[in-house]
């Protein structure tokens, strides 16, 4: 090591500050201690919490450490404070009986219920009866699975949002049944009915563009290309695409029957009902995807099965499908040895090689697409995708996807689809003043507007760039490739002739 090199110092790990200590009783019995200090009235006081039991200390004081002393004393007192007179029925009672009295469910699901029930529910409000049962109880129930440490070997504390949301969902629904209950309700209400959780932050819905999906299909495997065009058209999940048999197409209207799927139930896997109740529904594919399937077959013969004839499962499906063609994108960025060993006679590839690919797609397209998040969902994602961009009504969209409601294709998609809402502010933009048609920068604005849009002209990615096509005067349509989409969107809306404005150049002209 040289002089210069400064020496690495280890780290250390962070020691947890508040610990529980055994305290002996007069009685013999042992009590687990917490000591802490807390600001009352301006000072800070020194003060402790005694447990009996251990566990039940050392949750509190890695909550403590977690969450300061304030918040955690505002837990433990909701605990403390939510206590009635024994005698009935308890919280975790009644949680057990909603979920055994489920229907509809499966039993993997009903067994993720009584999970919630003995490893979350039971460790933090304990016997308590369910007319005990606060909004105060219930925020401090979900602050405290925020930053949970127990039950969870070798991953980090606390539940994500998206769990809390689960157990916190399950909950809330058993309540509000417990306040429908009849004769008389269980409980006055669903207390759990306006508790504020974490915020979810999903991740990001990436699609393809038309260059990119091009570019998917022709690193796929050569006999994998229709099934990968139909999971796109089809939107279908990939669970329904694999249980699809060769009856649930119509070959002359493309209608598709969606009507089951594959799914794990106990670790076992089983066909079933498709994944919402709107998940059953008769979606529509272009004909000239159906053209590339394989229909003269038995109507019970699965569309798309492996090799051997079986159903593909999803982690098979990845794979030996998707994986390869990830593996093939990553090798054409190389740029010292583009395509590596993957697409010569060793590999036995059948499609293009890795110079006449990059001489079609280029290494932008290539670097672009692998920075999505390539994953099998990534069909449906465009599927749904291209048919909101293409200006498809949001509700044919959902039921086409199978989505539960319309608000679902709208939280998760929406916002790819900004069409109408360009086009809604040109509409509005006409009740404006007439006098501000004359401001140029304006009017250059609108015009770019509707080049966005496809209402002027056109702009189509390619490999090298952005086409852009446009019509003079005289009917002529010109071309012209741009490094950014910008570049060509402000091309066409400086050269191409709105039918507007040449028919009121022809009118002024004929009057003249």
């Amino acid at each position: 090591m040289s002089a210069t090199t400064p020496r690495k110092t280890p780290r250390t790990p962070k020691k947890r500050v508040h610990t529980p200590r055994p305290r002996p009783r007069t009685d013999g019995s042992v009590c687990w201690q917490v000591r802490y200090t807390i600001t009352r009235n301006g000072k800070p006081v020194a003060t402790s919490q005694p447990f009996d039991d251990e566990l039940e200390a050392v949750r509190w004081a890695a909550l403590l450490d977690k969450v300061g002393p304030e918040r955690a004393e505002a837990i433990l007192f909701a605990r403390i404070g939510a206590t009635v007179p024994g005698g009935e029925l308890t919280i975790a009672e009644w949680l057990r009986q909603y979920a055994d009295r489920l229907r509809g469910i499966e039993d993997a699901t009903r067994k993720r219920y009584h999970r919630y029930i003995d490893l979350d529910v039971v460790p933090f409000m304990g016997e308590l009866p369910l007319s005990a049962y606060t909004e105060e109880l219930d925020a401090a129930w979900v602050l405290w699975l925020e930053h949970d440490v127990c039950n969870r070997p070798g991953r980090p504390p606390g539940n994500s949002p998206k769990t809390i949301r689960n157990k916190h969902g399950f909950v809330s629904e058993a309540m509000a049944a417990a306040a429908r209950h009849r004769p008389e309700p269980l409980v006055p209400s669903n207390p759990c009915a306006h508790t504020r959780l974490p915020r979810v932050n999903g991740r990001r819905r990436d699609f393809l563009t038309p260059t990119e999906y091009e570019l998917v299909e022709a690193v796929l495997w050569p006999k994998y290309r229709p099934m990968f065009e139909f999971m796109v058209m089809s939107m279908c999940r990939p669970g329904e695409v694999f249980a699809l048999t060769v009856g649930d197409i119509d070959p002359e209207t493309g209608a598709v029957n969606v009507d089951k799927a594959w799914k794990y139930d106990n670790g076992r896997r089983k066909l079933g009902p498709p994944k919402s109740e709107r998940g059953t529904r008769v979606t529509h594919v272009p004909l000239e995807t159906i053209a590339r399937l394989d229909l003269d077959r038995d109507p019970d013969e699965l569309l798309f099965p492996t090799g051997v004839g079986t159903a593909f499962t999803t982690h098979g499906f990845y794979e030996q499908v998707w994986l390869p063609a990830v593996r093939r994108l990553e090798a054409l960025a190389d740029r010292e040895q583009p395509g590596g060993k993957l697409f010569g006679k060793m590999a036995h590839w059948e499609g293009e090689t890795a110079a006449e690919l990059l001489a079609r797609f280029g290494h932008k397209t290539v670097d672009r697409l692998l920075r999505k998040w390539l994953t099998p969902y990534l069909t449906r994602h465009t599927g749904i995708s291209w048919r909101l961009q293409d200006g498809v009504p949001i509700w044919v969209v959902s039921r086409d996807a199978g989505h539960e409601s319309v608000s679902t294709t709208d939280r998760k998609y929406g916002h790819i689809d900004t069409r109408a809402s360009i086009a809604a502010a040109v509409r509005v933009g006409g009740r404006l003043p007439l006098l501000r048609d004359n401001v140029v920068s304006l009017e250059l604005a609108r015009r770019r507007r509707l080049v966005r849009i496809g209402e002027l002209g056109e702009v189509d990615p390619l490999a090298e760039g952005f086409e852009a096509v446009w019509k003079d005067r005289t009917g002529v349509v010109h071309s012209q490739v741009f490094d950014t989409f910008e570049a060509a969107v402000d091309h066409v809306a400086l050269h191409e002739v709105d039918d507007v404005e040449a028919a009121a150049e022809d009118a002024a002209e004929a009057a003249a």
